[in-house]
């Protein structure tokens, strides 16, 4: 007669094991998946266009020989002379997402750009690519600044590896103070990052005496948080499948790159910061909710909640939205306003 006990021992034992073994496979093949954004998660761009039909220059920088180069976009500000009688620039762009469709518009003619100068440094989030920003580049562009637009590492044309959002700033500060020395970029300096891109934004805003300020749209809360409420918002095929795992994927695709929970925490980063920073969440976003940042307004930190918008509509500006921009950088940098607008200001 078999030994029962021992025949149940084995059959929990080869279970468990099995388990173990499913187990390690989702966690290895979900955080491959988390590592490779751009194959994986992949944003398409909202504007169909390429840079150069925008004037907008594709460039590389390199800091020697023996590193891997940065790819960004650049482009000076509009110039009402270079535009024919009654042209204008816009976009009308359709996001759809949080189970919301909106709708972003924007237009300006000549005879209303260059009302402000400066330099925006565009910064896109998870799974995009720098020219995941070309709508944000016309509306900067139209008002008078210049832009600059990067690759986060592992994404677009990015020879890096990804990192979370977390590694970049040292390359990228040398990069944006290169770049506005060589061009003689006009001040202030404003940082633009979307969702993860927030968090780029976030540590050169802190480790650069060039940059002034910052806005942060929809920005990535701390990522073991953030993969869980992106994935069920992206795939929800692979958001079942990993439900059981994530947190075991999330810490092993991090250690995989040596990054840290607390390298992804952005109030944390920002709550100290002495520079103006500006937060725009949505009231239906589940990625980014206003909730977990409302607690850090300050003097120097202003949130605005744009009601409605879903997480991918953030990239971009409506007309209502640019009276919220152009406030903010009028009351934080009032030396950026042009010479017309400031008239205008002070007659109101």
């Amino acid at each position: 007669m078999p030994n029962i006990k021992g025949l149940i021992f084995r059959i929990k034992t080869l279970l468990v094991a099995i388990s173990l073994l499913v187990m390690s496979g989702c966690t290895s093949f979900g955080s491959h998946v988390l590592s490779n954004p751009s194959i994986y998660m992949s944003q398409p761009s909202l504007l169909n266009v390429e840079p150069e039909q925008l004037g907008i220059d594709s460039r590389k920088y390199c800091i020697d020989y023996n590193s891997s180069c940065v790819h960004y976009l650049f482009a000076e500000a509009y110039q009402a002379h270079e535009f024919p009688e009654n042209a204008n620039v816009y976009y009308n762009l359709h996001a759809t997402g949080n189970n919301v469709e909106n709708v972003v518009s924007y237009k300006a003619t000549p005879e209303n750009f260059n009302r402000i100068n400066g330099t925006a440094v565009l910064l896109h989030g998870f799974g995009a690519s720098k020219e995941a920003m070309m709508a944000m580049s016309i509306y900067f562009r139209s008002i008078g600044m210049d832009i600059i637009a990067l690759d986060l590492f592992g994404h677009g044309q990015s020879e890096q590896e990804f990192v979370f959002g977390a590694k970049e700033h040292t390359l990228f500060t040398r990069l944006i103070e290169e770049v506005v020395k060589q061009n003689s970029l006009s001040e202030p300096l404003i940082l633009v990052g979307h969702s993860m891109g927030a968090l780029p934004a976030s540590n050169v805003l802190i480790e650069s005496s060039a940059v002034d300020g910052a806005i942060l749209l929809a920005p990535m809360i701390r990522f073991d948080y953030a993969a869980k409420q992106y994935l069920a918002y992206k795939n929800s095929t692979l958001s079942e499948m990993f439900s059981d795992y994530m947190d075991g994927i999330v810490s092993k695709s991090m250690a995989d790159k040596n990054v840290s929970l607390q390298d992804t925490n952005i109030p944390m980063k920002i709550k100290s910061v002495r520079k103006p920073i500006l937060i725009i969440n949505s009231d239906v976003d589940s990625i980014s909710p206003y909730k977990h940042f409302s607690h850090l307004e300050n003097h120097f930190i202003q949130l605005e909640m744009f009601r409605g918008r879903s997480h991918p509509s953030l990239v971009a500006f409506d007309f209502a939205d640019t009276k919220i921009i152009e406030n903010w950088i009028s009351k934080n940098f009032p030396t950026a306003l042009s010479k017309v607008q400031s008239a205008v200001s002070e007659s109101l």
